[in-house]
């Protein structure tokens, strides 16, 4: 039987590494014209009624009220939203007593050094999905009425659907919350319950998609950027008609193939989210008469979770930005089902070598150093798998801080050839 270890120390200068590293990143590319989790937040109301517009406007009001440039009142924002997640993670987390399986799904490449291992990913809005979710869990814990996560979720809920509409696509992860909190013990009582809880939810989700922003709405949203911030129509805000309007996005499979891109992310799947399946097969549910528990197993249930988000792969091209979302609620609530000991949380091995590896300190900081600080999935699905993360995120770092190129001393030599080729 595995022995639980106590994470607050391990994981307090890891979660410090990321808030440096985070706010860092962001400030270094919030000037860049060509990323895109600042052109997202540039889509607002000012050419009429259009999906993901409220963002904007807070930002908008922001620079306006502050004197400041679009940019940075942007730059403050994601800042403010990272720091917030990670700090209420750090809170919601300190305390538990992790085995070594739940330790690398927690530092699993997929999870939190996702974002700033792949900068595409970093500041983008599916950072306000998360913060609510561990909101959500919070208000489901002992020391909450049932009305705190039920009356948050009924209000809040549809102010994300206006600033990100595919939060819906992981409603399914609060309505587990809601099914637990509230101890629904049938179908017909969950679903029923859950529906009155996101019945506005849904009303703003057909109200976006039944008032699309045409043509000549995007050009004067886009004349009122340039105009009034000069700022320009770029990416997530060009393609806001047709990408994200229209969906006219199935082009991206025309360039992908089953080998390697299809391939590549099933291996990725199996991979980043394997510590966590392994955990969830060896856990069941304690008996707490409640829909879920006498219904399903862990491992059941989160293969349901991730139905819903099928449609996400199918249309959209970020497939890694996908993976990472789906992860991190995954990991979430599978540390809330822990938390509030809702499952077993026993694991028994059997293997001689997986007891060999975890016996030997020196193979298992090699192991673990491979699997949780060595590579990440890109951005979107034709891009290959980058490697050495936990180096570059540095590497690259150092560089921007003592304005180098890079590591240019004795050229010729072969170590300097391979650390260009392989390392860079």
């Amino acid at each position: 039987m595995m022995i639980n270890i106590e994470i607050n120390k391990q994981i307090k200068i890891y979660f410090l590494f990321l808030i440096f590293y985070a706010i860092f990143y962001l400030y270094f590319k919030h000037n860049v014209g060509n990323d895109t989790s600042i052109s997202e937040w540039l889509i607002n109301y000012r050419g009429g009624f259009t999906r993901r517009g409220l963002g904007g406007e807070l930002n908008i009001l922001t620079a306006n009220i502050f004197n400041l440039p679009l940019r940075v009142s942007i730059f403050y924002y994601q800042a403010l939203f990272h720091l917030t997640y990670i700090v209420l993670l750090f809170i919601y987390i300190r305390n538990l007593r992790l085995n070594i399986f739940q330790i690398f799904a927690l530092f699993s490449p997929l999870f939190l050094i996702y974002p700033i291992a792949e900068l595409e990913a970093l500041g983008r809005k599916e950072i306000l999905l998360l913060i609510f979710f561990i909101l959500s869990m919070i208000f489901s814990g002992k020391n909450f009425s049932p009305k705190f996560i039920n009356i948050s979720i009924f209000f809040i809920f549809p102010f994300l659907c206006l600033i990100w509409e595919q939060v819906v696509m992981f409603a399914p992860f609060f309505v587990i919350l809601i099914i637990i909190k509230n101890k629904l013990k049938t179908f017909k009582e969950s679903f029923f319950f859950s529906l009155i809880i996101f019945l506005p939810s849904i009303i703003t989700t057909l109200f976006i998609f039944m008032n699309p922003l045409d043509q000549e709405g995007h050009k004067a949203m886009c004349q009122f950027l340039n105009i009034e911030f000069n700022e320009r129509c770029y990416m997530s805000a060009n393609l806001l008609v047709k990408n994200t309007i229209y969906f006219d996005t199935l082009h991206i499979h025309e360039t992908a193939r089953f080998f390697p891109h299809y391939l590549r992310y099933i291996i990725i799947f199996i991979i980043g989210f394997g510590f966590l399946h392994y955990c969830l097969v060896q856990n069941s549910f304690i008996p707490n008469k409640n829909y879920i528990d006498k219904n399903f197993k862990p491992i059941y249930l989160f293969f349901l979770l991730y139905v819903p988000v099928i449609p996400l792969f199918v249309y959209g091209l970020d497939w890694g930005r996908w993976i990472n979302i789906l992860y991190s609620l995954s990991i979430l609530l599978y540390l809330f089902f822990i938390k509030n000991n809702l499952i077993t949380n026993k694991i028994k091995i059997s293997n001689f070598l997986v007891i060999k590896i975890i016996n030997t300190k020196l193979l298992l900081i090699i192991f673990f150093y491979l699997f949780a600080f060595s590579w990440n999935p890109k951005t979107v699905i034709t891009g290959d798998i980058a490697t050495n993360s936990l180096y570059k995120i540095i590497y690259n770092s150092t560089k921007k801080i003592f304005k180098f190129e890079g590591l240019r001393f004795f050229e010729d030599s072969w170590l300097i050839q391979f650390h260009k080729k392989y390392i860079e």
